[in-house]
């Protein structure tokens, strides 16, 4: 037996938080230091999917987020 999902309704303060976040994102593009394609990421941190080089996250634009703002930890 199958239902139909309900559609859910979501939260102002949790769609206003995921907005804020959204727009202090930044789509940045460079060159791999490992093969030289171009590759793109967010907010200067940057995976190479041709050769599989990675920057190290301290590169990036901004600073990452503590353990104590990850909704996931201890889920």
């Amino acid at each position: 037996m199958t239902r139909k999902p309900s559609p859910s309704v979501p939260d102002p303060l949790t769609a206003a938080a995921a907005t804020a976040f959204l727009n202090a994102q930044e789509i940045t593009t460079t060159d791999c230091r490992g093969c030289g394609a171009e590759v793109s990421g967010v907010n200067g941190r940057y995976a190479c999917g041709v050769c599989g080089w990675t920057n190290h996250w301290s590169e990036g634009h901004n600073q990452l987020p503590g353990a104590h703002e990850d909704p996931d930890a201890g889920a």
